[in-house]
């Protein structure tokens, strides 16, 4: 789980940005035994709901794959305009059980094309969430039915996946 750099993953290739040494940098994200349903549930409800959705995640950082192997959602409630404050997801989606959080973009851009990528008040839980666990941390986003986008930050860096299906 050491890695020093900033990378971009592109199906195979690796990208590096920004770098401080030599590292193994994970090139693989799968979501594996109830992980996947869960995910598909969460859609399913923000989706129907028209609102955004939170879940923790847990998963492994080995060598050079992430798995995602488990999905808590939280409850949405009186907070932000997502429905979930941005405390309950930190003081809850922790280590060691769990490594990060899913939330769902349901809002399409122009009516028509999801948005795929973090947001940057996305980006400020995520930085929120390392600085506070010192870990890093596995964070994806459901931007429709089938497709997901997933990264890992922490304090060595970020690595970034390519877009997928979960």
């Amino acid at each position: 789980m050491a890695w020093l750099n900033w990378s971009f993953s592109v199906g195979a290739a690796t990208l590096i940005v920004a770098g401080a040494g030599p590292s193994r940098v994970p090139r693989a994200f799968r979501f594996e035994g109830n992980a996947r349903p869960a995910l598909h549930r969460l859609w399913e409800e923000s989706a129907r709901s028209k609102a955004e959705r939170v879940a923790c995640l847990a998963g492994v950082i080995e060598s050079d794959t992430v798995r995602i192997t488990d999905v808590f959602r939280l409850e949405a409630g009186p907070s932000d305009s997502l429905g979930i404050a941005a405390g309950a997801s930190l003081d809850t989606c922790g280590p060691p059980t769990w490594k990060g959080t899913v939330h769902t973009h349901v809002a399409l851009r122009d009516g028509r094309q999801p948005y795929s990528l973090f947001s940057g008040a996305d980006r400020g839980i995520m930085t929120l969430w390392w600085r506070r666990w010192r870990d890093d941390g596995i964070f994806c986003l459901l931007y429709s039915a089938e497709e997901v986008i997933c990264e890992i930050e922490g304090p060595r860096g970020a690595v970034l996946f390519p877009r997928s299906r979960y």
